[in-house]
């Protein structure tokens, strides 16, 4: 696997090792996560699970036009 170098500060590289501990990745791995979900094509699947879960109760409510309006010139 090649090899990449980045520089950040050191803030930035601190949040990135409490973020990838956290998760219990290493930071190259969450790292590459990101830049995965970033150039994604398609939704993560567990996005659109939650989007499907209920989506049978939501109802569009009525919306009319106004009365009045103008005719664009």
């Amino acid at each position: 696997m090649p090899a990449v170098t980045i520089y950040l500060p050191p803030d930035l590289i601190d949040a990135a090792r409490k973020q990838a501990s956290a998760r219990n990745r290493s930071l190259s791995a969450w790292i590459g996560g990101l830049v995965r979900e970033a150039t994604a094509s398609e939704w993560p699947r567990s996005l659109v699970e939650l989007l499907r879960h209920g989506s049978a109760d939501l109802v569009e409510p009525y919306d009319p036009p106004p009365e009045d309006i103008e005719t664009l010139r």
